[in-house]
């Protein structure tokens, strides 16, 4: 039997990762991550850092507020160890959907997850002048991180 390709192995994390997070499989959940793993959160909250606290974190979630998620769209990019997700999220006790992307960096030897950062389709917050992950490093990792103030005419944001 033919062993799965990266992309069939990514998928299926990704899948198994979703599945498990429905069924509130705190272990299930952590076993889809590499153990020093991190899901970035939007802000005010901070990030959730280590398999086990995800995989806790996500159950109790589930358990608490009667959530679940679907897997609308799938795309994977073997070359970065990268893919991305866009999933709805249906909140069963105030009938309430809200849509959104993840973005997943997986570790090349594993195919575990190092890092989800979530995206949600939400209004913005015009008082707030960083919408942004809190303690995600865009400078370090080259995203650009002017203010508006900075930008000046016929420049790129």
């Amino acid at each position: 039997m033919a062993q799965p390709t990266p992309t069939q192995r990514m998928e299926h994390v990704i899948r198994t990762y979703i599945q498990a997070c429905n069924a509130a499989d705190a272990a299930a959940i952590a076993a889809c991550f590499c153990p020093e793993a991190v899901h970035y959160l939007p802000t005010p909250r901070r990030k959730w850092a280590g398999a086990v606290t995800i995989g806790n974190n996500f159950a109790t979630i589930v358990r608490e507020q009667g959530v679940c998620w679907t897997v609308d769209h799938l795309i994977i990019d073997v070359d970065r160890c990268a893919a991305a997700l866009e999933w709805t999220r249906c909140d069963r006790h105030h009938a309430q959907s809200i849509r959104g992307v993840d973005w997943f960096v997986f570790e090349p030897q594993t195919w575990c997850m190092q890092e989800v950062r979530p995206y949600t389709a939400a209004p913005v917050h015009p008082d707030m002048a960083r919408q942004e992950f809190v303690d995600f490093d865009y400078a370090g990792r080259g995203y650009p991180t002017m203010f508006p103030a900075e930008h000046t005419q016929g420049e790129a944001c």
